[in-house]
């Protein structure tokens, strides 16, 4: 089994899934499941190093995963019941076999077209501090689940590069949070934006018609979707709370 039916394994463990319902969901055998989660399978020291990541419940729904159906599995928290929004929240705990405490960094995305809203530099936080932050830091969501670090990767990069070729750079502090994310492996499996068109629903803070001259440079008047769904107010930069 490698690396990353492992970390697939350990996951979908922590969400309380049997060895028998992982096996199914993975196409894997039982006996190698129970082998993983027994410790007799061993990571290599590349995946122990790799960070641990957080995203909040319900995220598969936000994006297209035909390239990826693995992926989806991963992610309890889709119910055709739930509102589909094109927020994600991914938070990232870098390798702290080191030291005391993990560089925790973390991400807010408009996967359907801005790409990076947020991103929060990385702050060194021992284990019960970043289990507190956690649960703040997706308290606007119904939860979160535990993903491989390669799923995390190619959110947020992925979003990016959308956004970018739209003409819509990352949040100021992004360079500084995806150092402690890594890099990706290869081309991104995901697709974004919504039906095939960039989706644009602003923020509160947001200048919509700046936007929309973007998106009609990038890819015309009838390339794109929008959704007002704040009055205008005056623009201000964000950032979440580090309660």
């Amino acid at each position: 089994m490698d690396e990353r039916l492992v970390e697939q394994v350990r996951q979908l463990d922590q969400q309380g899934r049997s060895a028998k319902a992982i096996a199914r969901t993975l196409g894997v055998g039982a006996r190698d499941v129970v082998g993983v989660l027994n410790g007799a399978v061993q990571v290599s020291a590349s995946a122990r190093d790799e960070p641990r990541c957080w995203v909040n419940a319900g995220w598969s729904r936000s994006v297209d995963l035909e390239g990826a159906p693995q992926w989806a599995a991963l992610d309890p928290g889709a119910s055709d019941a739930e509102e589909v929004r094109g927020l994600v929240a991914v938070l990232v705990a870098g390798d702290s076999t080191r030291s005391a405490k993990a560089q925790v960094a973390g991400f807010l995305l408009d996967v359907w077209c801005l790409g990076v809203k947020n991103a929060l530099a990385p702050e060194p936080m021992g284990e019960r501090q970043l289990s507190g932050h956690r649960a703040v830091y997706f308290s606007a969501f119904e939860g979160h689940v535990p993903v491989p670090a390669e799923l995390a990767r190619a959110l947020v990069f992925g979003a990016a590069a959308y956004a970018r070729e739209l003409g819509f750079d990352p949040e100021a502090d992004f360079e500084a949070a995806a150092a402690v994310l890594g890099e990706p492996a290869g081309p991104c499996p995901i697709r974004f934006g919504r039906d095939g068109k960039p989706f644009y629903v602003n923020g509160p803070y947001d200048d919509p018609e700046a936007v929309a001259r973007t998106l009609r440079r990038a890819v015309g008047d009838d390339g794109f979707h929008c959704a007002i769904a704040f009055p205008e107010q005056p623009r201000r930069r964000l950032s979440w709370s580090r309660r």
